[in-house]
């Protein structure tokens, strides 16, 4: 006689094919064979049908022609059928069923299951996120289908969730485990249900019955978060605690009783609090949702209202809802909707929950761990030592937290002397140091564990018999950290790690932790050097000046406590806030906070680019005039370091940086600030090099331009900011090796960049931010200025010493101040052979445009002069930027304004005095440049609120462009006191009948010289 085959999946795969086998084991799974048997070489078998049972032959007289005989329409073809793939996979399980094993094993495989005590199932608290009152303020937000009519009559309503948590929305399963949340009570209930119904997590996309919707919505009633997913900014509104156009779709049907729809509902939020309750008493709550049984109650004599909640939920829409049988208890069937785990460390049995598709990835788990399922009992047994640690190692805390498993008594009785591996985390301190110690297990030797791990062992025996099962989550967490921490992404596992740490590597070391470790406290020294870095509203004051500290806004003053807790530490960082916000102060404020605080400090040192030399100078005389201030740049700087030793603070130049370098170099510095970071991004570059080399105690960075876009440029900031913290890839790795190590470079530069932008801080700012950006010439283009002035003071003196009248003196005045303020705005406007490069303004126009595109704004730039505008034009071609026109001759005004409000990816608008000072609505920008400045401080404010007017919903920005020590400086000055004398002098409607006077014009020109 023929033996059997093995009817494992690999046989049956190749027998009847990967479909035909998955259709099959839900067939066998479901109990649905009632016989099987061999009768050399048929195997024979009954499966129960909905209509009909069906009866097959299977005859394996060759396997590879094998002949079925089923009543099914495959069978009737002869093809192998999910029947004859049940039946077979039915013979195994009792064959395996009838193994005899050791009489102790048996004897542990028939107790406990039958007299289990099950726990209430009601949640305490959130298991997902953790809540406290004064965390992170936490909204949920919950998107209804535009179908949901449809989806009610189908009792399969899918729901998006999401988490509003400070000023981020993210979808509800991403909401961070490590983070605290505040939200109120009604939320969290709702929380609850959602994390009852998901198997104990946050889903951000749910299929919910029309009861459980009805469900989840009674607790949010008049909670403005409930939305149309296709209207996400307008919630529904609550009226007498319904939603218009949902709750009528949520309705029980005729056919339905109400007692079906208490089974929808979710765990209660907890266990009620006075003794002798439980959940079937809690308030609001129509039937128990999961049950407390009392011990010693026999299963198979529980209450027959312990219902199962999915049963039931299963005869919705299709009968009345009917009290189980005495020949079927319903204990029984509430005892099968969950996961019960018996055994020792030489067997385990498993039932788990009947018709629950849910759980079908532990299932798959089972089968490929060697579990095999008795049809019997309807368990699944994994009978051998080896296989039995194995499992436990890699699956016992996922069955635990994940999968909400039940152990019996035997079990925990049995695996007493069993332990799971954890990481034990220490740290200590020396000479201001710190050393970092992780192993896997505080016990076990290296050698005992890295023998276990290279022989395939999740476990390791100890000589008094105790086991330690190498939990698999701990594993990788120790790999991830020590590959993390040390850079290496090929660094091989180890169970111990060992490395001492940098001040600046704290930080990113305790946030790791934080993720992988729980319970992990640093040392508090190093709490007091990253705490502040995590949770800068935690950060101590700087000893700002209190005249000075008055100016400084609340977000400022964080800033300069910020840059402060770095100096102290020697550390180094990126101001990134947005364009407007202030970084010059902030930087100020840090340099006088040094100096105050030391006799014996060194000077400070700003280096910007050339066109920011003269704000500088002019901010730090405004802000700290206590401060003794040098500019080094130009023609008359400092040749000797002495000359810089005995002031304050140098504010200097990149390219002035480059020629200087040897100079520079011998100097000490207390702080290196370097301005406008994009200019040393190539690390390769001269600039870079140049500020690299210099030495200092402490180096900051500001910029208005986000610094996380690429690798290569964190990279070369950082090299000047504190040199080796950051890495570049070393060899040839794969793209996932390389991905990971450009995101872990990112994620070490986090804690070392500021950045907040206008939105942030919105309620600190006025409506209006008003700045004057002072640009100086360069020698080519002050020696042009020079020289117009001079003709200009000469044609003056001419025409006065020939006689001629007043008014013809008078408007020839006119005309050369007019070439004048040419000179100041563009020079090629009066000579065309003049290098663009050359032009002070055009390369201020570029920085203020680079901010603003890498910060998402939108910029009017404004010029009484045409032919700026078109030069302006001209260079914003070349460089591809895209943009709006706008003077004299534009004939269809309304259209290019509504072209640039309505195409958002249009960055520019260029608009003339004339043609659009006024009678214009373009709130689709945020930032106004007045390329050059409109004596009439009326018109200019008019031109600004352009952009300054009603729909506009974010701060603007409006910059005044001024070319320092030049008649548009002078012009500024006396803005306020000779308001009526300027709008005379430069309105052209009102040259005609000027009243001004030749020694005004004269006056005026004599104070505008170098």
């Amino acid at each position: 006689m023929k033996p059997p085959p093995t009817f494992d999946h690999s046989f049956l795969r190749e027998l009847a094919g990967s479909v035909v086998l998955k259709a099959g084991e839900r067939l066998f799974e479901s109990q649905a064979v009632e016989w099987a048997r061999w009768e050399s070489p048929v195997l024979i078998g009954r499966v129960k049908g909905v209509q009909a049972d069906d009866e097959l032959k299977l005859n394996l007289r060759s396997t590879v022609f094998a002949e079925n005989r089923c009543t099914c329409g495959e069978g009737r073809k002869r093809k192998v059928c999910a029947h004859a793939v049940a039946v077979a996979l039915h013979y195994e399980a009792l064959k395996h069923g009838s193994t005899v094993v050791e009489e102790s094993v048996a004897a542990e495989e028939s107790a406990h299951f039958e007299e289990l005590q099950v726990e209430a199932d009601v949640p305490v608290k959130l298991r997902s996120i953790k809540t406290e009152p004064n965390g992170l303020r936490l909204r949920m937000l919950v998107f209804l289908p535009p179908n949901l009519e449809a989806g009610a009559k189908s009792d399969a309503i899918m729901v998006k969730i999401e988490g509003a948590a400070g000023r981020e929305v993210l979808p509800l399963k991403n909401l961070s485990p490590n983070k605290a949340y505040a939200i109120n009570e009604a939320q969290k209930k709702a929380l609850l249900m959602i994390e009852a119904w998901c198997g104990g997590q946050l889903a951000s996309l749910i299929q919910l019955t029309r009861g459980q919707l009805r469900s989840l919505l009674a607790g949010l009633v008049d909670e403005p978060v409930v939305y149309w997913l296709k209207k996400p900014s307008e919630p529904i509104v609550w009226s007498a605690g319904q939603l218009a156009g949902v709750h009528e779709h949520l309705a029980l049907r005729e056919d339905e009783e109400e007692s079906i729809d208490a089974f929808d509902q979710p765990p209660a939020s907890g266990p009620a609090e006075e003794e002798g309750k439980d959940a079937d008493s809690l308030p609001g709550l129509k039937a128990p949702a999961a049950l407390r049984i009392d011990p010693g109650i026999s299963l198979s004599r529980r209450s027959p209202s312990m219902l199962n909640p999915r049963r039931v939920a299963d005869l919705k829409g299709k009968r009345r809802f009917q009290p189980h049988s005495d020949e079927e208890p319903a204990a029984a069937s509430h005892s099968m909707n969950r996961i019960l785990v018996d055994g020792s460390p030489h067997f385990l049995a498993i039932r788990l929950p009947s018709n629950d598709e849910t759980i079908q990835p532990l299932r798959e788990i089972l089968k490929r761990s060697g579990f095999m399922l008795e049809p019997s009992n309807r368990k699944w047994w994994l009978r051998d030592r080896h296989k039995t640690l194995n499992f436990l190692a890699e699956h016992w805390r996922s069955l635990k937290d994940h999968w909400r498993a039940v152990f019996t008594d035997n079990f925990e009785a049995k695996l007493e002397r069993i332990k799971l591996s954890k990481l034990d985390v220490s740290a200590s301190e020396k000479n201001g140091q710190f050393e970092l110690d992780i192993r896997l297990s505080e016990t076990q030797d290296d050698v005992d564990l890295r023998k276990a791990i290279a022989t395939g062992k999740n476990y390791v025996t100890e000589e008094d018999g105790r086991i330690t099962l190498l939990d698999r989550n701990s594993i990788e967490r120790l790999h991830k950290i020590g590959r993390a921490v040390s850079g290496q992404v090929d660094r091989p596992f180890t169970p111990t790690f060992r490395k001492k740490l940098e001040s600046a590597e704290l930080v990113d070391v305790e946030d790791l932790l934080d993720e992988m470790c729980e319970g992990w406290q640093p040392p508090q020294a190093w709490q007091l050097r990253s705490r502040a870095l995590k949770q800068v509203g935690a950060l101590e004051p700087a000893p700002v000046r209190p005249a000075f500290d008055v100016i400084l806004r609340t977000y400022q003053r964080i800033g300069v406590a910020w840059l402060w807790h770095l100096y102290r530490y020697e550390l180094g960082g990126i101001l990134a806030d947005e364009m407007g916000l202030g970084k010059t102060l902030q930087g100020l404020a840090l340099i006088e906070c040094i100096r105050n605080s030391s006799s014996k400090a060194q000077p400070a040192l700003v280096v910007c680019p050339a066109s920011l030399v003269e704000n500088w100078m002019r901010e730090a005389t405004r802000f700290t005039p206590d401060l003794k201030v040098l500019k080094h740049h130009g023609p008359r700087r400092a040749r000797e370091s002495v000359l810089l030793e005995d002031v304050d603070l140098v504010i200097t130049s990149y390219g002035t940086l480059q020629q200087d370098s040897e100079l520079m170099n011998t100097m000490d510095w207390c702080v290196v600030i370097g301005d406008e970071a994009q200019h040393i991004k190539n690390r390769r570059s001269r600039n870079a090099q140049a500020l690299s080399h210099l030495r200092s105690k402490s180096r900051f960075l500001l910029t208005g331009t986000p610094v996380e876009n690429s690798l290569d440029d964190l990279l070369s900031l950082f090299t000047f900011l504190m040199p080796g913290y950051l890495q570049k890839a070393q060899g040839k790795l794969m793209p996932e090796d390389r991905t990971w190590h450009n995101q872990r470079q990112t994620q070490r530069a986090a804690a070392y960049i500021l950045r907040r932008t206008k939105k942030e801080v919105a309620p600190e700012l006025p409506e209006k931010i008003e700045k004057t950006f002072f640009c100086e010439f360069g020698s080519e283009q002050r020696s042009f200025y020079q020289n117009v002035l001079e003709r200009t003071r000469k044609e003056i003196f001419e025409l006065e010493m020939s006689g001629t009248n007043k008014g013809r003196v008078q408007l020839a005045a006119f005309k050369e101040l007019l070439r004048l303020r040419q000179a100041c705005v563009d020079p090629r406007i009066l000579d065309e052979t003049f290098a663009a490069n050359e032009s002070a303004k055009l390369t201020a126009f570029d920085e203020i445009l680079d901010q603003c595109l890498d910060n998402g704004s939108r910029i009017l730039v404004f010029s009484s002069f045409v032919t700026a505008l078109q030069l302006l034009a001209q260079h914003l071609k070349k460089k591809g930027h895209r943009f709006c026109y706008l003077d004299g001759q534009t004939r269809n005004r309304l259209a290019v304004c509504d072209t640039f409000n309505d195409d958002k990816e249009i960055p520019v608008f260029l608009i003339s005095l004339k043609a659009g000072g006024a009678g214009l609505n373009l709130t689709g920008a945020d930032t106004v440049l007045h390329y050059d400045p409109w004596w009439n401080p009326a018109a200019e404010a008019q031109a600004t609120d352009r952009a300054h007017r009603i729909g506009q919903e974010r701060v603007v920005t409006s910059i005044k462009l001024i070319a320092a020590n030049t008649v548009e400086e002078k012009v500024l000055q006396l803005q306020a006191k000779k308001a009526q004398l300027l709008a005379e002098l430069f309105e052209e409607s009102a040259i005609a009948n000027a009243k001004v006077s030749i020694d005004d014009i004269k006056n005026l020109l004599e104070s505008s010289g170098f």
